[in-house]
This record gives structure tokens, C-alpha cells and sequence, in this order.
């Protein structure tokens, strides 16, 4: 595998989680969230804050990219790409959902739509990384597939 792949994956990542969260937290989930205003900070304290979100969106791009490098295998990188995702999803998504539906007082639409979202983002992670990380190269390198 390429250093350079693996930065640049990891930017990768890092970019469609940031784009992402900013579209669906952001746009499609900025009403429900006004009409919850009581669980949030208000926005110029989350402005205040944001370096941290973007700090540890690196460190769960990096993380991300970092285990896919040490479990990828020969197989066709689609369909890795997306077993990748589900396996993400199951370890980190829903124990996540499940935990704060069972502590937290949030409407249920509002749990079901952070799910989808991150669900999605799993996903097209995965098939990001997959493009950028071009685990076919490594393959050509080393002589295997």
C-alpha cells in the first residue's frame, strides 16, 4: 500500500464525512433541530466548538481508513467496499442508536433520521475510500488477485 494512498484517502473520507454532516445535520435536519432547541447548545457555542468536530471526524476517517488497510483481502473491492460499511454500521452505528434511544429523551423521528444518516455515510465512505485507496494497485504490486 501507498502512503500516499492512505493520506489521501483518509482526506477523502474526511471531506464527504464533513460535507455530508454539514448537509444532513446542517439543511435537511435544521428544523428538527429548532424544534428541539432544548437538547442543544446554542449555535455560536457549537461555532465556538467546532475545531473538536472536525478533529475527531479526522480521527474517525483515519481509524476508518487504517482498519480497511490491515483486513483488505483480494476479493472484488465493490463488494469489500460494501460489506466494509455494514460491518461499521453494525459495530459503531447501531449500538450508538440503540444507546441513545434508551438514555436520551430525543424524538424517535430524530434518532431513526441520525440512523439513516449514518448508515449512509458508512456507506459512501467506504466506496470513497475504496476509489481513492485503489486496493487493486497493491494487488498488481504484490502479484495477488
Amino acid at each position: 500500500m501507498s502512503n500516499k494512498r492512505f493520506w489521501w484517502s483518509i482526506f477523502a473520507v474526511w471531506v464527504v464525512l464533513n460535507v455530508t454532516n454539514w448537509f444532513f445535520h446542517g439543511v435537511w435536519l435544521g428544523p428538527l433541530y429548532k424544534e428541539t432547541a432544548q437538547f442543544w447548545r446554542s449555535p455560536q457555542e457549537i461555532e465556538h466548538s467546532m475545531w473538536m468536530m472536525w478533529v475527531s471526524s479526522f480521527a474517525w476517517s483515519w481509524a476508518f481508513v487504517w482498519i480497511y488497510s490491515k483486513g483488505i483481502s483480494t476479493s472484488n473491492p465493490w463488494g469489500q467496499a460494501f460489506r466494509y460499511a455494514w460491518a461499521i454500521i453494525m459495530l459503531s452505528q447501531i449500538p450508538n442508536w440503540v444507546g441513545t434511544w434508551v438514555v436520551s429523551p430525543y424524538p424517535a423521528e430524530l434518532i431513526i433520521k441520525w440512523g439513516l444518516i449514518g448508515a449512509f455515510q458508512a456507506i459512501f465512505c467506504a466506496f470513497v475510500m475504496t476509489w481513492t485507496f485503489k486496493p487493486e494497485l497493491t494487488w498488481a504490486k504484490s502479484g495477488a488477485h
